[in-house]
């Protein structure tokens, strides 16, 4: 089967998350289900701490029942390990890592009734060694802060009795400050994430976002393959801790409530590490908190880790270390697959030296959905060879089509007449649910005939009336952007080409033969759910089957390159 067989500007969404509503400073993967794993205890609890991440450990800094205390957690090993003490006893902090050093920022000199502090320390974990920083602007504590290009934006936080909406920028190269536009809402005890996407530093604006299904303070987020996750905190200040967990799509600014937690909780950390997160500390007790949380508990979203093949053709070959070039020193996610699982936010070396590492096998691709090689013999049956779906996108043969087991582009073929051949298969995706890419090898065809479609819906892969240029009509449901895209590509002329649909969860593009012909914004797409027609129309109106030759439709659950 076949499943064997420049650089660009880089734009960062900042979300901050707090008790009203997310908003975002303006400036790929296949699933499975979720699982909650009770990890060991930290050796000291605590809640109002901070956590940040270097080389695959966490460390937990400071908070309440642990002002100076400094832990390491080995995720792989399961293992604690004490470390030197933070200088200035901290509760309320915000940490940050850049290039291997952990920046502890802010905070107030205990709780309830302490001083807010506007101390900043550097933390080198190489060395063991803490070092003092310029101080903030001026003293808040429960901030948040988080890393954009490597400088760190201080959010929020309590100015002193008073919640301010105060914005700074940290650049640990030259140890300076640099004041930034105001959020809208001043708010404290917030919690921040950078996510691939919108924010422009020099733009320095901001922008509403869907409110979060509930109000949230003393919560904590995380990111996983471009979503966030909103772990627990309190519905108001001084409330009852909370077991709900939230995630927010920035794709499609939409929240969606998962299921709780093991147990509820606020005031705890969360970070990620190999593709899953690590709720630790917090506290689950109602007001004034007394009880403090030792607890680690690892969340594993069931996210499968991303494929070196990029374009989505089966195999890791010279083709897809030329798209890995293209992406050189970005922050590519398609492209940043090391290191293993889940990589580290720029493609370098590690990434190069693991696509190295597979050239030339065929890809065992978890993002790979659906794949009719369209090899078979005979038969009134397409099968699709992804073993996950049991069959149940087998696609239905109808009319007589001609098999070529021998004759397709890669394997076999199937030859459609124009007249009444096409296959019917069922529902495999749902473009609401993230980014996806569908692929096809094509050879003949005419004008106003449909390779893809949804019945009832929308042709996704067909050619315009007049000239035969590829086309989609598959669109969002409103707005200016939801018509059809049109390319200047004939696919029309009797040679072999490979047509591809991709959509990124903002932009829909349109390949042909490996070279993007048509892109442009579509931050939704309007989908039935009511399976998929390979070789004729939406409607099956006559015109619209297609006459050629038909190999290796492939949907993938990311956007592919290809």
């Amino acid at each position: 089967m076949k499943t064997r067989n420049g650089k660009k500007k880089i734009r960062i969404s900042l979300f901050v998350i707090g008790l009203l509503s997310a908003v975002v400073l303006s400036g790929t993967v296949s699933t499975r289900a979720a699982t909650w794993t009770q990890k060991a205890d930290m050796p000291t609890a605590r809640w109002t701490h901070s956590s940040a991440v270097v080389d695959g450990k966490i460390y937990i800094i400071g908070g309440i029942g642990g002002p100076t205390k400094v832990e390491e957690y080995d995720p792989e090993t399961d293992i604690w390990t004490r470390k030197t003490d933070l200088p200035t006893a901290r509760v309320w902090i915000a940490s940050s890592a850049v290039d291997g050093k952990i920046y502890v920022i802010g905070g107030a000199s205990g709780w309830p009734g302490g001083t807010q502090l506007a101390t900043v320390e550097e933390y080198d974990p190489a060395t063991d060694t803490w070092a003092q920083k310029a101080d903030m602007p001026g003293p808040r504590g429960s901030l948040s802060t988080s890393v954009v290009d490597g400088k760190i934006y201080a959010v929020g936080g309590d100015g002193g009795g008073i919640h301010v909406a105060t914005v700074e920028e940290y650049d640990p190269a030259t140890d300076t400050w640099t004041k930034k536009a105001d959020m809208p809402t001043a708010r404290d005890i917030v919690s921040t994430c950078a996510v691939d996407g919108k924010y422009d530093p020099v733009t320095d604006t901001w922008t509403k976002k869907t409110d979060m299904p509930a109000p949230r303070s003393a919560l904590s987020t995380s990111v996983v393959n471009g979503k966030i996750y909103a772990f627990g905190g309190t519905a108001r200040r001084g409330g009852t801790p909370q077991s709900t967990l939230f995630q927010y799509n920035p794709a499609t600014d939409t929240w969606t409530t998962e299921e709780d937690m093991p147990v509820r909780m606020l005031g705890m950390s969360s970070s990620v590490v190999g593709g899953r997160v690590y709720i630790i500390g917090g506290t689950s007790a109602s007001y004034p908190y007394s009880m403090r949380l030792s607890t680690v508990w690892e969340y594993d979203i069931g996210l499968r880790p991303p494929s070196p093949d990029f374009n989505g053709d089966g195999v890791v070959d010279d083709t897809d270390a030329t798209i890995m070039v293209e992406y050189w020193h970005t922050n590519r996610p398609l492209c940043d697959i090391a290191p293993e699982p889940w990589g580290d936010g720029i493609v370098d070396v590690q990434d190069m030296a693991t696509l190295i590492r597979h050239l030339g096998q065929y890809s065992d691709d978890l993002t790979l959905i659906s794949h009719w090689a369209l090899d078979e013999s005979e038969g009134n049956v397409a099968m699709d060879s992804v073993t996950n779906n049991n069959g149940q996108s087998d696609g239905l043969v109808f009319g007589e089509p001609f098999w070529l087991p021998n004759g397709g582009k890669v394997d076999g073929a199937v030859v459609l007449d124009g007249v009444d051949d096409y296959i019917f298969t069922g529902t495999v995706m749902n473009p609401a649910d993230g980014p996806f890419s569908i692929l096809a090898w094509i050879d003949g065809g005419a004008p106003g005939q449909v390779v893809i479609s949804e019945p009832g819906g929308s042709n996704w892969l067909s050619t315009d009336p007049v000239d035969g240029h590829l086309i989609t009509q598959l669109a969002s449901r409103f707005g200016r952007s939801s018509g059809p895209l049109l390319s200047d590509k004939v696919i029309t002329d009797v040679n072999w080409h490979r047509i591809g649909l991709v959509w990124d969860g903002s932009h829909r593009m349109l390949y042909v033969d490996g070279v993007m012909v048509a892109q442009d914004t579509q931050d939704s797409l309007n989908i039935l759910g009511t399976g998929m027609y390979i070789g004729t129309g939406k409607a099956m109106a006559p015109g619209t089957y297609f006459s050629g030759l038909i190999d290796d439709v492939r949907i993938y659950n990311r956007a592919v390159n290809p």
